[in-house]
């Protein structure tokens, strides 16, 4: 009789506990306007955004790793011990949610893809909607 009444107390605990749950929604379309942040400057890592008044950032990387086409994408990059080798520009969504790494441009000299890498994928995830939809596919939390 005690373990009814102690499996039961356990239900109505369970029953009245309070769950929270968080959903994250972006809606885009092909009319949706987006701007880069006129504060991403040359030679920052990290990169903001807006799109619909929903503010978007992320992190600029320089690989060796060749993505081949601009919105093409990877869940890993790797580096090169050859710094000359790095000169590959990936870029990442990391709010409103985690992205992938999305390929944006071959930089011709390394030193030009660290200066220039995070302000072009802001411009980027700006201006270019393909860009901007690889981004946007396959997130994570």
């Amino acid at each position: 009789m005690k373990l009814i009444w102690l499996g039961l107390a356990a239900v109505a605990a369970m029953m009245t506990s309070s769950v929270y749950a968080v959903t994250k929604c972006v809606k885009l379309t092909s009319g949706t306007t987006c701007t880069a942040d006129a504060f991403v400057d040359a030679g920052q890592s990290d990169w903001t955004a807006n799109c619909g008044g929903v503010s978007i950032s992320g992190i600029g990387f320089c690989s060796n790793q060749n993505g081949g086409t601009t919105g093409a994408a990877s869940n890993v990059v790797t580096t090169g011990l050859d710094e000359a080798d790095n000169k590959y520009c990936w870029c990442r969504m990391l709010s409103p949610a985690v992205s992938r790494w999305v390929f944006y441009l071959d930089f011709e000299f390394p030193g030009r893809c660290a200066h220039y890498c995070a302000r072009n994928c802001a411009g980027n995830a700006a201006g270019n909607a393909a860009f901007r939809m690889a981004l946007f596919s396959g997130m994570t939390d």
